[in-house]
């Protein structure tokens, strides 16, 4: 090993001890504007012995060239320090292999319209200065930085980024500037600090009280966007330690939940778990429960457990769920904003529960499609045009299908006169024979009344009587 690479190492390890035992950030090579070189001359300049400042570049090319006109040799350079650059594109992926010693990189006060590939050379970077810049779009690879596993430091404060890029460092404590950045989302900063608690490193932020984040505002299905102090977004990050077991949890945004304004909502994903019953004890202000594709029975806990009484999205397709009774009357019930259980297995639906929330709140959502119902006539009458009118509420109506029928023909298509046929009822037919009976009486009432007038006005009895022997009997009517 030769002196400059021995050198190297301490210098490396010198940066480290005193980031751990001081717990002071690392310094980026950063140079003032006065430093840059004259105009009509080289733009880059060497300070030191290993340190370059370039200004006014237009191009990786443009760079490049006056990397030559510098005089400097790069594989000597540990610093170096982009300043006032203006172009299209940067992209990281063309530098220059003997770049492979630098260890502090700055791009500052520059426009670039797009940001391209990555830093495959320069493993051993542990301050990386993106500040002060006006990026046209996000950073075209999310992975540009992933082999940067020395990295301590990175500043991308007063820029307009959304999204970080995937951080892989492996040192002991990670220095984090994105104070004044207008546009950075808190689902980023959360992601980064999901990262660095499984990696098992220590996250800082730099400029902490000057350092906020935007997330997504609902309020009664309305959105809009706020900014969020960093003191929040590190709260949220607690929720997740009490994520229920087996399950992932991650920020939801900003709601107002119960007319009380509270800045971190959750969601939890227990799908694909296996699960046979609902998880209990959810985080605070839990907003969103995914349980897809379980074998759970019943959404009793729903209603039971008091942790699920901010939830209003609930997914839950693909389970064994065999009715929804236990809804009627539940807070759940008055508040969700979407109730997903296709393919499970309901017999029947409970329309008047479900009528409730509908004409209460016009924007809840219930998914039904691929339930396989016990159909009767019935269901043609009323559940058809129920369904039929809540299309709106019901989106996968058309998916709703009959599991009593041959072909499993949808509800939204039976047909009255197929499905409410009368079984064959023998009753009828004593009426029938009432009718006859009644006739027959009235016949024998009235040939009986016909003989008699006849006896009585000629004599005569009926033929049946005339033949008729005499009884002993017979005296006391003559």
């Amino acid at each position: 090993m030769n002196k400059r690479s021995l050198f190297l190492l301490v210098f490396i390890f010198y940066i480290y001890v005193t980031i751990i035992q001081c717990n002071e950030l690392p310094l980026c090579y950063n140079q003032p504007a006065e430093s840059c070189p004259l105009q009509n001359k080289c733009k880059c300049v060497k300070t030191g012995d290993s340190a370059l400042f370039c200004c006014q570049v237009q191009s990786n090319e443009d760079l490049i060239k006056n990397f030559e006109c510098s005089g400097a040799k790069l594989s000597t350079i540990t610093a170096l320090h982009i300043y006032n650059m203006t172009a299209d594109n940067f992209n990281f992926g063309k530098f220059s292999p003997e770049l492979n010693r630098l260890l502090s990189f700055s791009i500052t006060n520059s426009y670039i319209n797009r940001l391209l590939g990555r830093l495959e050379y320069m493993h051993q970077i542990t301050c990386l200065n993106l500040s002060n810049n006006a990026f046209g779009t996000e950073w075209q690879d999310p992975l540009a930085l992933e082999n940067l596993k020395m990295l301590a430091m990175l500043d991308f404060s007063n820029v307009n980024i959304s999204s970080l890029p995937t951080i892989k460092s492996q040192v002991p404590m990670f220095w984090l500037d994105v104070s004044n950045n207008v546009k950075i989302h808190c689902a980023s900063l959360l992601d980064l600090m999901e990262r660095s608690r499984n990696a098992k490193y220590k996250l800082y932020f730099k400029k902490y009280n000057e350092t906020f984040c935007m997330s997504s505002l609902s309020f009664h299905w309305f959105n809009s966007t706020e900014k969020v102090a960093l003191n929040q977004v590190e709260i949220i990050n607690k929720l997740y330690e009490d994520c229920p077991w087996n399950c992932s949890c991650k920020w939801h945004g900003i709601e107002m939940v119960q007319e009380t304004k509270t800045l971190h909502t959750v969601e939890v994903d227990c799908s694909n778990k296996q699960l046979s019953s609902l998880p209990e004890n959810l985080p605070e202000n839990t907003v969103l429960l995914n349980v897809t594709n379980n074998n759970i029975t019943n959404i009793d806990v729903l209603v039971t457990d008091q942790t699920y009484k901010t939830l209003r999205f609930f997914y839950a397709d693909e389970n064994k769920i065999s009715n929804l009774l236990s809804l009627e009357g539940s807070t759940f019930i008055e508040n969700y904003a979407v109730l997903s259980l296709k393919l499970n297995q309901l017999k029947t639906l409970p329309m008047y529960i479900l009528q409730n929330s509908f004409t209460r709140f016009e924007g809840h959502i219930v998914n039904l499609g691929g339930n396989e119902l016990q159909c009767d006539c019935s269901t043609a009458k009323s559940l058809k045009i129920w369904l039929l009118t809540n299309h709106i509420h019901i989106p996968d109506y058309n998916e709703i299908v009959c599991s009593n029928m041959q072909y499993k023909v949808k509800v939204i298509d039976l047909d009255q006169k197929l499905v409410c046929i009368k079984k064959a009822d023998w009753t009828h037919y004593m009426y029938y024979v009432i009718a006859a009976e009644l006739s027959v009486l009235l016949l024998l009432i009235g040939k009986v009344s016909y003989d008699y007038w006849v006896f009585k006005t000629a004599g005569y009895l009926p033929w049946p009587a005339s033949k008729m022997p005499k009884l002993p009997c017979d005296w006391i009517f003559e």
